[in-house]
């Protein structure tokens, strides 16, 4: 056989070798009918935080080892091989996504068995988020500064949730936020502010810090500031006197420094202080404060004290301006009226206030009154009639009081009516009654003596202006009298001001006889403030004398104003030495009289030795 014949047979045998080893390896054909093991579908809800395993696996049992497949990755997150952990279960690895804005996801696997691979299956996951959770301190003390600097501390917040922390970090006064008070914090992140306590008075101060990503958390921020200069109140507020259209007060610095301190003093143009102040080391100084009349309103203002190196405020409050009533007329006067005839005369009232207010107003006949009380709002004036019935000559003099809450205020009301003399009233002065000059019109005919039986009717007696009051105002009387000194005591709200003249009577006769009255104002008479009441200290007086005080207010300006009582008293006489003594009893004299007797006898004998 030749060569190239050899060679076919070769391959012809090793070609019908292989055949069958081949058709041993081909797998068996699946039995019609059977199908491939059903994978479970999954929908599951997972953290964001690390990494989550989920187990694959399939409907019943398939008792043989299985192999699954991944068919579609994750649209989103990271997912590994399946791994075996039993025959007939495997699991992976799913890795969410970093972004915040993805909450879900989705990935397919089929399963491989003895009768096939199956059809795929989806896994559907809801990723959740973990709430932020804000890790901030609890407590930061700033210790204790004077008050006019400043110090500050660091303030750090930290994510240890899952979501975002997106909000901002809010501070009250006297704390305050250096730069940006915003945080955005991812889990892990970290923020640090810079917290300053600038206090502008002295005090204990607890305040927080507030998140407002966690309203339920907050952080206590406490601090202690020692006043420089300490105002007394810490909060001044003004005040208004019955009757007067101004608001003030005068309250206290206190230097608590070991150096002079000079001060300059800014504060609301609506308010009066002085624009500056020297203090000497831990020195007090009283400082006005009056508001303007022309903000009748409420208001809150701040006084600044600035010094060389800090600044003070000092919170003031000013009431809204009440009702302030005040009449425009000096006084009344009708002059001479024929007897007979009626005649009136005007006054005016006005509300220089900020508030509406009720005025009353009365007075003693012969005059008569139309009306006797208006409403006024703010800034109205009213005028109204006041009438006298001639019937009756005489000369008229009396006041015309007016009330307005607690204002009361009056003015002199005269008149004098033409008719025939009339007898002179008589007053006592010391222990002598003396007539008074009369200003009656004079009765030119010749009439009967005076008596009880031919007198003319007088007129009815008005107080004249230089006598004590019959009625006193309430609360107005006399206190502590001795030989010496009295006290004029009346409440505080009587007067319509905080101002007021003293004046003591004089009385005297002249050289035809008729009696002459002068008011004397003593100097240095020291009104003090008791409680609701004034109290003016009369030094200096003559024992055992009569004495007639007259007491009316003063006008801003210094003129006087409205009288508010005359009142009368006697200062008691030095007593002698019995007085000081005192009544002897019986005893006493029995025991002076033997003394006596003694003493005579002793001298008796005395004198009889000297004889002899």
């Amino acid at each position: 056989m030749t060569f190239s014949r050899l060679l076919l047979i070769f391959c012809v045998f090793c070609l019908g070798a292989e055949f069958p080893v081949r058709a041993a390896r081909k797998p068996p054909e699946p039995e019609v009918g059977v199908a491939p093991p059903q994978p479970v579908e999954l929908n599951l809800k997972i953290h964001r935080e690390g990494q989550t395993e989920i187990p694959l696996r399939i409907y019943g049992k398939a008792g043989e080892p299985l192999k699954y497949l991944i068919r579609t990755a994750p649209l989103h997150g990271k997912l590994s091989e399946p791994q075996p952990k039993e025959r007939e279960v495997s699991s992976v690895i799913y890795d969410p996504p970093p972004d915040l804005n993805i909450t879900t996801d989705k990935f397919t696997y089929a399963v491989q068995g003895g009768a096939g691979v199956s059809a795929p299956v989806e896994v559907t996951i809801t990723i959740l988020d973990q709430a932020p959770l804000l890790q901030i301190k609890d407590t930061i003390d700033f210790s204790t500064i004077r008050v006019g600097a400043t110090t500050s501390r660091l303030l750090e917040i930290s994510n240890q949730g899952g979501m975002i922390a997106s909000g901002d970090v809010i501070v009250d006064a006297p704390w305050k936020l250096e730069g940006k008070a915003a945080y955005k914090l991812r889990n892990g992140d970290v923020a640090v502010f810079k917290v300053i306590f600038a206090p502008d008075m002295g005090g204990k101060f607890d305040g927080v810090a507030r998140y407002t990503s966690d309203p339920e958390h907050s952080t206590t921020l406490r601090g202690v500031a020692e006043a420089a200069i300490a105002a007394i109140p810490e909060q001044w507020v003004l005040t208004q006197s019955p009757g007067e259209a101004i608001r003030s007060g005068t309250f206290a610095l206190t230097n608590q420094l070991d150096e002079t301190r000079t001060l300059q003093l800014k504060t609301d143009p609506h308010l009066k202080v002085p624009a500056e102040v020297t203090i000497a080391a831990h020195a007090t100084a009283s400082i006005p404060v009056e508001a303007s009349p022309d903000n009748v309103q409420a208001m809150e203002a701040e006084i600044h004290l600035v010094a060389k190196d800090f600044t003070i405020s000092v919170p003031v409050r000013v009431p809204a301006l009440e009702a302030v009533l005040r009449t425009t007329t000096g006084d009344v006067e009708f002059g001479r009226i024929d007897a007979g005839k009626k005649a009136s005369a005007r006054f005016s009232v006005e509300n220089i206030g900020g508030a509406n207010g009720y005025v009353s107003w009365e007075i003693s006949p012969p005059f008569q009154l139309t009306e006797k009380g208006t409403m006024l709002q703010p800034g109205e004036k009213k005028e109204f009639p006041i009438e006298i019935d001639g019937k009756t000559s005489g000369k008229f003099r009396t006041w015309l009081k007016f009330k307005a809450g607690t204002q009361t205020f009056d003015i002199p009301v005269e008149a004098e009516i033409a008719g025939g003399p009339q007898k002179a009233p008589r007053v006592l002065v010391g222990s002598i009654a003396v007539p008074v000059a009369s200003s009656a019109p004079p009765d030119n005919s010749s009439g009967p003596p005076d008596s009880a039986e031919s007198a003319p009717t007088k007129a009815p007696y008005v107080q004249p202006d230089w006598a004590p009051d019959v009625t006193l105002p309430e609360g107005v009387h006399v206190d502590h009298v001795t030989p010496t000194s009295a006290e004029i005591v009346w409440p505080a709200n009587l007067g319509i001001s905080t101002r007021f003249r003293i004046e003591m009577r004089q009385l005297q006769l002249d050289h035809d006889g008729n009696l002459q009255v002068s008011w004397v104002t003593p100097k240095d008479i020291p009104i003090e403030a008791r409680g609701s009441n004034n109290v003016a200290v009369l030094n200096g007086l003559a024992s055992g004398e009569p004495w007639t005080v007259r007491v009316s207010t003063l006008q801003p300006n210094g003129d006087p104003g409205n009288r508010l009582f005359t009142i009368e008293f006697i200062t008691p006489s030095k007593s002698s030495w019995f007085a000081r003594v005192g009544k002897p009893s019986l005893i006493q004299l029995l025991v002076i009289a033997l003394v006596g007797l003694l003493a005579w006898q002793t001298w008796l004998r005395w004198a009889h030795r000297r004889i002899v």
